[in-house]
């Protein structure tokens, strides 16, 4: 029952695929392309550090998370630092963001053997 309740919540997680995101923001996919394992670590840490109510610990992790996209966007998707203040970069950043949240949601119910798309 657990595990049926805990895919019934993940799926429309799930359904909203980056992919969709990425088709519509070039800065975006490109940002994602570029990620690395340390954005993906920063992610869960970030998480974890919500869900346990650590404020300063998540908004440390989100900082950080937040910088890191920025050296992507500047260092490999033809954006500048000046940019980064640009609303075109807002919504590259939000768009980003989905991606490794997605992929930590994917790993936490493959670690349950939850088959995921």
């Amino acid at each position: 029952m657990i595990r049926a309740l805990i895919i019934s919540a993940s799926l429309p997680l799930l359904a909203m695929n980056a992919s969709a995101v990425e088709a519509e923001n070039p800065v975006a996919a490109c940002m994602i392309t570029n990620t690395t394992p340390t954005q993906k670590s920063g992610m869960k840490q970030m998480i974890i550090s919500a869900l346990q109510e650590d404020k300063p610990s998540a908004t440390d992790a989100f900082l950080k998370l937040s910088f890191e996209a920025a050296l992507i966007a500047t260092a490999e998707c033809g954006m500048s630092f000046a940019d980064v203040q640009s609303p075109t970069f807002k919504r590259a950043l939000e768009a980003y963001g989905q991606s490794p949240g997605e992929a930590v949601m994917k790993d936490a119910l493959l670690l349950m053997d939850i088959p995921v798309d």
